[in-house]
Order: C-alpha cells, then sequence, then structure tokens
C-alpha cells in the first residue's frame, strides 16, 4: 500500500495490530500501535483492548500494567473488559494481592464489577488456597445482583473438593439449586473427583448415577475419573465395568482411559493384561502416546521383566515416540534393580548423545546402582560431576550417597558428606539416620547428626 502512494487507515492498522496479537507477535503489534500514535492516528478503545490482551496473553504481565496506565493517563478511561484482563494476567501469575489492588482501583472509580472479574478473582483465591475469600466473594456478588454463572459455582465445587471438604462443595451445589441453577457435567465431575480423592468410591458412583438420573449425560472424563478412582483403590473390576460401560453410551475411551487403566493393571502385577489392553487400544484407533507406553515399560520394569521391557524401549524408539529423561530414567532404574549396570551405564552415558540431560532422579537411579554393584569410587565419582553438568545435587543424592558408602564400608567417606549436606541446608533421612546412630553405638563416637 505504502509503494503505491497509498495511507492505511486506522480500521487497516487495527486489523494488522489484531493479527499480530493472535499471531503471539507482541513486539511487532506494539511498535505498529506506536507508530501508529506517532502519526497522529487515534486508535480506539478495541486497540487498546487488543494489545492490553496481547500483553497479557503472552505474559508480559508488567507491561501490561504499565499499557493501563497509559491508557489511563491519555484519557482513554479502561472499560471492565480491559481491567478484568489484568487482573486475570495477575491471578495466573500468583499475584494475587495485586490483583485484589487493582480490583480495588476498579471499584473506587465507580465501574461496576462484572461476573467476569469476580470470576478471576474467585478462581485466583481458589489456586492459593485462600477458599473462604473466595466465597466472600461470592457473596459480595449476590449482595450485589450480579447474576451468578455455573462457571463460577463450579471454580468453589472444585476448589473445596481438592482441599477434601466436600461438604463444602455440596453446600454450594445445594445454592446452586436454591438459585435455580441446575449442576452440569462439569459441576458433577468436580464432585465426582472430590469423593474419589478422598476413596470414597461408593459415594462417587452414587454422584455419578444421580447425574445421569438428572439427565445429564457423563462425559469421558467423567468416566475416566471414576475408573482412576476404582483403580486407585485397587478396585480393576470395577474400573473394567464402567471401560466396557463406555461403548454402551456412544462415547469413544480416549488416551487417558487407556492409560489409567494399564496404570492400574500393571500396578497390580498384571503388566500381561495391560499389554493385551495396549493392542487393543492400537487395534481401535487411539494411538499410544510417551505417558501410555513408559506406565508400561515401568510395569516391565517394576515386574522384574528386563528382557521385555529392553524389547518395548527398542519398539518405542521404532516407532518414532520421541522418549525423555523420564522414560530413560525408568529402565535404567529396571537395571540397576536387576543387577545390569553395564547395561544400564550404557544407556546413561547415550543421553547426551541424544540431546538428553539426566536429572536428579536420574543420577540418584546410577549412583545407587553402582554402589549396589559394589564401586562406591565410580559412584563418588557420578555423584561430583553433577555440578559440572548444571544438576546440583539434592537431599536425595546425598542420602543415596551416604548410604552407598556404608554399605561399602567407607564410614569416614560418609561421615565427611554427611557434615557437607548439613551445611548446605540438607537432611539425613530416617535410613541415614538410623545408619549413623548405629555407628556411634559401635564406635562411641560423637557425631553430630
Amino acid at each position: 500500500m505504502l509503494k503505491l502512494g497509498i495511507e492505511p487507515d486506522v480500521v487497516t492498522l487495527s486489523t494488522l495490530i489484531n493479527g499480530f496479537c493472535k499471531q503471539s507477535k507482541i513486539s511487532q503489534a506494539v511498535c505498529l500501535f506506536d507508530e501508529m500514535v506517532e502519526k497522529g492516528y487515534q486508535p480506539n478503545l478495541i486497540v487498546y483492548n487488543t494489545i492490553l490482551n496481547g500483553l497479557c496473553k503472552t505474559g508480559n504481565t508488567d507491561r501490561a500494567i504499565t499499557f493501563l496506565r497509559m491508557m489511563e493517563e491519555r484519557g482513554f478511561g479502561p472499560n471492565i473488559v480491559a481491567y478484568s484482563t489484568v487482573v486475570d494476567c495477575l491471578c495466573k501469575n500468583g499475584l494475587l494481592n495485586e490483583a485484589l489492588e487493582l480490583f480495588s482501583r476498579v471499584k473506587a472509580k465507580g465501574i461496576r464489577p462484572d461476573i467476569v472479574i469476580y470470576n478471576c478473582l474467585i478462581h485466583g483465591m481458589c489456586n492459593s488456597g485462600q477458599h473462604k475469600e473466595a466465597t466472600r466473594l461470592l457473596n459480595e456478588m449476590v449482595d450485589n445482583n450480579i447474576s451468578l454463572s455455573i462457571f463460577t459455582y463450579t471454580i468453589l465445587v472444585d476448589a473445596y473438593c481438592k482441599e477434601g471438604t466436600i461438604s463444602e462443595a455440596e453446600a454450594i451445589v445445594d445454592t446452586m439449586r436454591k438459585q435455580g441453577i441446575e449442576p452440569k457435567v462439569v459441576t458433577y465431575n468436580a464432585l465426582i473427583n472430590g469423593y474419589c480423592l478422598q476413596n470414597k468410591m461408593d459415594k462417587a458412583r452414587g454422584v455419578f448415577q444421580l447425574m445421569i438420573k438428572k439427565g445429564c449425560a457423563p462425559n469421558i472424563l467423567s468416566y475416566n475419573i471414576m475408573i482412576n478412582g476404582y483403580c486407585k483403590a485397587k478396585r480393576l473390576d470395577k474400573a473394567m465395568e464402567l471401560f466396557h460401560e463406555i461403548s454402551q453410551t456412544g462415547l469413544i475411551p480416549d488416551t487417558v482411559t487407556y492409560s489409567t487403566l494399564m496404570q492400574g493393571m500393571c500396578q497390580l502385577g498384571r503388566v500381561s493384561t495391560a499389554c493385551e489392553l495396549l493392542k487393543k487400544m492400537v487395534a481401535s484407533g487411539q494411538v499410544p502416546d510417551l505417558v501410555t507406553c513408559s506406565i508400561l515399560l515401568d510395569g516391565f520394569c517394576k515386574g522384574g521383566k528386563l528382557e521385555e521391557a529392553l524389547k518395548f524401549f527398542q519398539a518405542m524408539r521404532n516407532s518414532g515416540v520421541e522418549l525423555n529423561i523420564v522414560s530413560y530414567s525408568i529402565l535404567i532404574d529396571g537395571l540397576c534393580k536387576t543387577g545390569h549396570i553395564k547395561v544400564a551405564k550404557e544407556l546413561f552415558c547415550e543421553l547426551s548423545i541424544n540431546g538428553l540431560k539426566p536429572n536428579v532422579y536420574t543420577y540418584a537411579i546410577m549412583i545407587n546402582g553402582f554402589c549396589k554393584e559394589g564401586v562406591p569410587d565410580e559412584a563418588y565419582q557420578l555423584f561430583r560431576s553433577m555440578e559440572d553438568n548444571d544438576c546440583l545435587p539434592n537431599s536425595c543424592c546425598y542420602n543415596v550417597m551416604i548410604q552407598g558408602f556404608f554399605r561399602n564400608g567407607y564410614t569416614s567417606e560418609a561421615t565427611q558428606l554427611l557434615t557437607e549436606m548439613v551445611s548446605k541446608g540438607f537432611s539425613a533421612n530416617l535410613w541415614t539416620a538410623t545408619l549413623f546412630v548405629d555407628l556411634i553405638i559401635r564406635s562411641n563416637k560423637s557425631i553430630l547428626i
């Protein structure tokens, strides 16, 4: 347009800004906005809100607050949409006090808060464990004649359920019904999950059946929550009943459904059954993801089926599944625990070749493996190499190394490492402390733990 001598108008530039923001190219959007202002164009409130929304969505919280102040200074009084956008951004970044301060400013300016800004704050409070404050805000909404939505109530129901105070969640549901709002699938799912978290599966089933009775059809998440609850309660038969029920409802089991069931099977030592389920999963057209594969890999390792684990690991590689440090750690752990330290070491050395970095958990596995194999010097060498590889030893690594020294009769080295561990602010765990108490009793020495 510029090459043809045609000056873009406000609408064209506003459309470009909107496009940049949608593509998360916020720097380009801000530059174009500044250029508009410099050339004398007058961006409207929609453009200001677009930039503000773009800054918030890309995590530029400080810049969003500065931009909001600039709107106020330029006489472009931000509306409730603009303030809600920034409040939501602050809450999502854990800056609840700042969000509440901004909320107070909104009310002081005489701007009537709407349901959106209240929902943002209630959600933020629930996430930070301030459930009573969230309930107070909900009551404030009622007092201000703001119609509460199903979403508002469900935020609180979910929060109380996750906290373990289901009686409070049930009270919120009762309040909903009194207000003429019937719970929807998302609300029922929150309640079911709350009971599952407390292993009250009969109660969870009761809510599940009530949901159906009330004409609210369960979705696949409802089934997944129930199946997970039954699996954790080691009631695999009930989980499988629900799994077979899914197809009768017209729903399709997803990757989470299969993964949850496989996890339950593996935890009960039924790895062969989990393998059969994986075959059914593939046959149904569902593609196993890394989580699904890792569950079965872990099942093989914990069941002592290392040959199958190695074959399956290779199959994962061949299928194009992008292996991560968790997958490698599972297999390395299985190899170490069954005395295949040489193969474990080869896999560990392979990590850097595949662009992966061992984490503290991977290091702890290898250190423990070397110590159990009777090579504490090699374990200690690996322990000392952690810092050079940008992975500082944590409490677990120190305890594993100290216990390894004890196991191999290196009591002097264990004592020195304990002193170092304490100086770094870590504590001996129960097993490490017991080993030192035994040493004190045997040697009659005074060692400060």
